[in-house]
C-alpha cells in the first residue's frame, strides 16, 4: 500500500534530462519544442537547465503527479482531459500564466520573443481540448 502511494507521488518511468534522477517526485516539465524526449524535475527547471538542443526559452508543459492532480481535480474532470496549464515566462521568470495571459504578457513586455514559444503552447492546448 505504501508503495502505491509513493508511486502516485512520482513520475514513474521518467528521467530528468538535467540531473538524471529517475522516478522523481514533484512537478515535471516536458519540453514542447525539442524533438527528442526532454523532461526536467522541478529543481532543474528552476535552474533553467539547457543543452545544445534544449534552449532556455523553449515552451515547457508542467505535469503534476497523479497524487497532485487528485488534489485539484475530480476523476470526471481528469477523464474529460481537464488539467492545469501553468506557464512560466522564460524571460522574466513570472509563473502561473494561462495561455491568454501569457500571450498578452509576451506582447506587452517581450515583443521580440521567439514566436515559436507561443505557437508551441497554442498547439499543445488544442490537443488537450
Amino acid at each position: 500500500m505504501d508503495s502505491d502511494k509513493d508511486e502516485s507521488q512520482r513520475h514513474m518511468g521518467i528521467t530528468c534530462s538535467g540531473c538524471q534522477r529517475h522516478n522523481f517526485p514533484g512537478r515535471r516539465f516536458h519540453c514542447l519544442s525539442c524533438l527528442e524526449e526532454f523532461n526536467l524535475c522541478n529543481g532543474c527547471y528552476a535552474l533553467d537547465v539547457t543543452t545544445k538542443e534544449h534552449k532556455f526559452d523553449h515552451a515547457m508543459h508542467c505535469i503534476l503527479t497523479p497524487a497532485s492532480l487528485a488534489l485539484f481535480y475530480t476523476k470526471e474532470e481528469l477523464v474529460a482531459g481537464k488539467s492545469p496549464t501553468l506557464i512560466r515566462c522564460p524571460y522574466c521568470k513570472i509563473n502561473n500564466f494561462n495561455l491568454e495571459e501569457f500571450e498578452l504578457h509576451l506582447k506587452e513586455l517581450h515583443p521580440s520573443a521567439d514566436p515559436q514559444l507561443l505557437s508551441c503552447y497554442k498547439l499543445n492546448s488544442r490537443g488537450a481540448d
